[in-house]
């Protein structure tokens, strides 16, 4: 028997369930931080001083860009005002 090459077929993709993408319902992953950009970035400050003191340098890292962004945020407020 002769095997059919099929290999010019495009790969197509199972269609959504109507419960979303493999039976899952879509749920936002996290939710927007509260707040003005100052208490944001303190928050974030605090978060960077608990996850160092854990020893996790990468996240500390993470939460302080957070709250550099969120600095950035208020001080471009100020110019505009």
């Amino acid at each position: 028997m002769i095997k059919k090459n099929n290999s010019f077929r495009r790969n197509r993709t199972k269609p959504l369930s109507k419960n979303g993408i493999n039976g899952y319902e879509n749920k936002p992953l996290k939710q927007k931080p509260r707040g003005n950009p100052l208490e944001i970035k303190t928050k974030y400050e605090n978060l960077a001083k608990d996850a160092s003191s854990v020893g996790d340098k990468v996240a500390a890292e993470n939460y302080m860009q957070h709250a550099e962004h969120f600095l950035r945020i208020n001080n471009s407020n100020k110019k505009t005002d």
